[in-house]
């Protein structure tokens, strides 16, 4: 049921929220916030109705409440409301209300939808919202007043329509006060605080857990280093596209060309806790190590999972996706190119010393070759010379032998 009008001290509605990991614990604010408290809190914290906290302008007491599941007795041991209904059935529960404080306090009592936000925690609409879902079917008083140290039991009824869908319809009853404050400069501020109980309801009918990986993008960025990989973001979703609340776990993997393996192999990327229907998770990433190898692939694998002490009896399978996209190893054919360009220059280099050399042997055998050729021409002259002289000599006379007296030998002195 909606809360009363808001007052002109009340906050804008773009007022930020703090959230805590103790349940119902309110601080103080030196900011316009509206602060929720985890929703789907811890059994021990809740059964002790941890009190949300907030301090007035002025000095004035601190406001301090909580709020829990309870019977028509007072505070029961429930962590949260769970109630599975046939559409169009109608159903009766209790939260208590106390307050701590010292002086009087009046309550606004709202209930809405539920929501996971970024960091993951269960939350409800901002009050600027209107429900859609169970919040919208749930009916509770406005407001309740409490004495100092007073507790009180409210009754809610919860409807649901003839024609909802079956599945998990989240929701939660909050427990407000609205104080006035001061900022660290000293200006005045409103305080709306909040804390709740988280109201699980599951409509019957047939169940359809899907989850998918949504949005998936990879980019490669390289290292200047040739001798070390480069590395791969690969970013995505989780979109739950049944009607059931699911948790999930992610793992990522990249390959290169044909299935080879670039260096990341199922990492455990991302888990979210639980993802609501119709909802998605934040955006996940992972940074992974990858090598250049041309077309990689990034797939990412999601297991789904139930969440607390929820029953699908429905079958759970997996969710993927691919991305693909270009690692060119740029590096790599730069050095590659250098290393080509060195080893042709010494190549060339040694092909023109070689030639050089040939050409210069080629020539000592030219000279060598002529050299040779014009001793043997020298030392033939003189012996045909000698050769001819004697043969003349031989011929030379009349024929007869008693003119010419013998020619002697002498023996060449030693």
């Amino acid at each position: 049921m909606r809360s009363q009008p808001r007052s002109p001290a009340d906050p804008p509605a773009h007022c930020g929220r703090l959230r805590r990991a103790v349940p119902g614990l309110l601080l103080p604010a030196a900011v316009c916030l509206s602060l929720t408290a985890p929703l789907a809190a811890a059994p021990a914290a809740a059964a002790s109705a941890a009190p949300a906290a907030a301090r007035s302008q002025g000095g004035e007491a601190r406001v301090t409440w909580g709020v829990v599941p309870a019977n028509e007795e007072g505070a029961d041991e429930r962590v949260s409301i769970r109630a599975e209904l046939e559409p169009g059935e109608e159903y009766r529960d209790f939260v208590e209300v106390t307050n701590f404080s010292e002086r009087p306090v009046v309550f606004a009592l709202t209930a809405s939808d539920g929501v996971v936000v970024e960091t993951g925690e269960f939350d409800l609409l901002p009050e600027s919202e209107e429900p859609v879902g169970s919040g919208a079917w749930i009916t509770i008083d406005d407001e309740v007043a409490l004495e100092a140290g007073s507790s009180a039991v409210v009754p809610f009824t919860l409807r649901v329509p003839d024609d909802a869908l079956p599945g998990d319809h989240p929701g939660g009853i909050a427990v407000s006060v609205r104080t006035a404050g001061e900022d660290d400069q000293g200006n005045e501020i409103a305080l709306d605080a909040r804390v709740g109980v988280r109201v699980h309801l599951r409509v019957a009918g047939e169940l359809a857990p899907a989850v998918e990986i949504a949005d998936l993008t990879a980019e490669y960025r390289h290292s200047w280093n040739p001798f070390r990989p480069g590395t791969v973001e690969v970013s995505w979703t989780v979109a739950n596209t049944g009607n059931v609340r699911l948790g999930s776990a992610q793992e990522v993997t990249v390959t290169g060309p044909f299935g080879i393996g670039t260096g990341a192999t199922g990492e455990r990327a991302a888990e979210q806790r639980e993802v609501l229907p119709g909802q998605r998770s934040r955006e996940e990433s992972l940074t992974t190590e990858a090598w250049p190898l041309g077309r990689l692939t990034a797939e990412v694998v999601g297991e789904q999972g139930t969440v607390g002490e929820d029953v699908v009896e429905a079958a759970l399978s997996e969710a993927r996706a691919e991305a693909r996209f270009l690692a060119v190893p740029w590096v790599h054919l730069a050095l590659l190119g250098v290393l080509v360009l060195l080893g042709g220059g010494w190549w060339w280099r040694r092909r023109a010393r070689g030639r050089r050399l040939a050409a210069a042997l080629a020539a000592a055998r030219a000279e060598g070759a002529a050299s040779a050729g014009d001793t043997r021409a020298q030392e033939r002259e003189p012996g045909a010379g000698g050769a001819s002289s004697g043969a003349g000599s031989g011929a030379t006379g009349d024929g007869t032998g008693a003119d010419t007296a013998p020619a002697t030998v002498e023996p060449s002195a030693r």
